[in-house]
């Protein structure tokens, strides 16, 4: 069973810890990380998530993403999330932080890793991820208009900012 941390919406824990799918109250945030991996060619690896998955089946999304389990910081988080769901291996020093959002009882950490890492030198994780791939800033924003990769708020000035 997992276990996210309760946090305010500052940041702060609040000493408090719940299970996974237990319902938060209004002043109540846990923290997810998302992760994109740039390669020097100007391309990005995405994910396409598992048809198992309960939010977002089937989409397509960053590198590497999901909870802050309990005693994780955010950039531990991340790390574990990009050695489950794509068998590769990121180290601290190489994860920058490009923004923090705080919305809908969640903290969102976004990443930011530059590395070369090739299709063959990833292994998915079956129960999160069914596909990966390599795309380009314009060929995710044609996704997201076509609706096959998940669209979010930030990724305008995220990938303005890189």
């Amino acid at each position: 069973m997992e276990y996210w941390d309760v946090y305010d919406k500052k940041g702060k824990w609040k000493r408090r810890v719940i299970r996974k799918g237990e319902r938060l109250k209004n002043s109540d945030y846990h923290l997810i990380v998302e992760g994109w991996i740039l390669r020097d060619d100007g391309n990005f690896i995405i994910q396409r998530r598992s048809l198992n998955k309960k939010s977002f089946a089937g989409m397509w999304y960053c590198s590497a993403g999901g909870s802050v389990i309990s005693r994780e910081t955010p950039k531990e988080g991340m790390i574990r999330e990009f050695k489950e769901e794509l068998g590769i291996d990121i180290r601290e020093d190489e994860l920058k932080l490009k923004r923090i959002i705080t919305e809908k009882n969640t903290i969102f950490y976004i990443f930011l890793v530059r590395k070369n890492v090739s299709l063959d030198e990833i292994v998915m994780q079956e129960e999160e991820v069914m596909d990966v791939d390599i795309a380009s800033v314009e060929k995710i924003q044609q996704m997201i208009e076509d609706k096959t990769f998940i669209g979010l708020d930030y990724y305008e000035k995220f990938f303005r900012g890189i």
